[in-house]
């Protein structure tokens, strides 16, 4: 009995290195698993986030054109999360900035805002706000004046060859859709950190640096599948005739 008790104490004194180093090897993995797949989830929850913020941002636009007959304008670094300028385009004084920022003030929306006013998406980038100056004769940023989209007519303003539109790629090829009035982005994660080899990134927010924000610099904007590390802007748009139909709703238009 004596020779069985120390045999058996003999076996099970501990474990020797390489089952320790088994253990440990297989605890990385599991932690390493582990991390990928809250990363993971963190990007899902900000990018379903950003959806929500795009499309309350859309709903305000709307509901803007309803009660004043207009679109805003984009808000600048300097204007406090107001448009820019005040009131709109007029007959003086154009928007400030085609391609600029969502007047969040303007438009009465509540969210994370930076030191200079501007309505941040989860990533803590400012989201962007691009609209069409439709500037066809006679009707010059039509959609930012006060009675401009009234004044011109809804075919001419369809037709309007400066209009805003959306492509399945940079080279644009495919349209996605056409004579938007307006466009609403979130540049995603890599905000700060996608180089000019990312084509339809840098359509979106890499032509043009403006008191430090990457914006475009046309009228063409990009949106494609998600691919990480290489593509994750999130855009949406103002449709003509939406705005249309729910401004002839309000009254604002014949």
């Amino acid at each position: 009995m004596l020779k069985t008790l120390r045999h058996f104490s003999s076996c099970s004194d501990g474990f020797s290195l390489l089952e320790m180093a088994v253990v440990l090897v297989i605890v990385s993995l599991m932690m390493g698993g582990l991390l990928v797949s809250l990363s993971q989830t963190q990007e899902i929850n900000s990018r379903n986030d950003a959806e929500r913020d795009l499309d309350e941002i859309a709903a305000a636009l709307y509901g803007f054109a309803q009660a004043t007959g207009r679109l805003p304008c984009p808000a600048t670094t300097t204007s406090n999360g107001l448009e820019s300028p005040v009131g709109g385009s007029t007959a003086g004084s154009a928007c400030d900035q085609q391609h600029g920022f969502v007047p969040s003030a303007t438009l009465g929306l509540s969210g994370t805002v930076n030191a200079t006013g501007l309505f941040m998406d989860p990533w803590l980038s400012p989201y962007r706000y691009s609209v069409s100056t439709a500037n066809n004769p006679a009707n010059d940023n039509a959609y930012t004046s006060p009675n401009g989209i009234s004044s011109a007519t809804m075919t001419t303003m369809l037709n309007a060859t400066d209009s805003l539109r959306v492509c399945g790629a940079a080279a644009c090829a495919v349209v996605i859709a056409d004579a938007l009035p307006a466009v609403i982005m979130s540049l995603g994660a890599d905000w700060d950190s996608f180089t000019a080899a990312d084509v339809d990134a840098t359509e979106n927010s890499g032509e043009v640096t403006i008191n430090g924000y990457r914006h475009g610099n046309d009228v063409n904007f990009v949106a494609t599948g998600y691919i990480e590390d290489v593509f994750d802007d999130l855009i949406i748009w103002i449709s003509p005739s939406i705005l249309f139909t729910r401004m002839i709703s309000a009254g604002q238009l014949p």
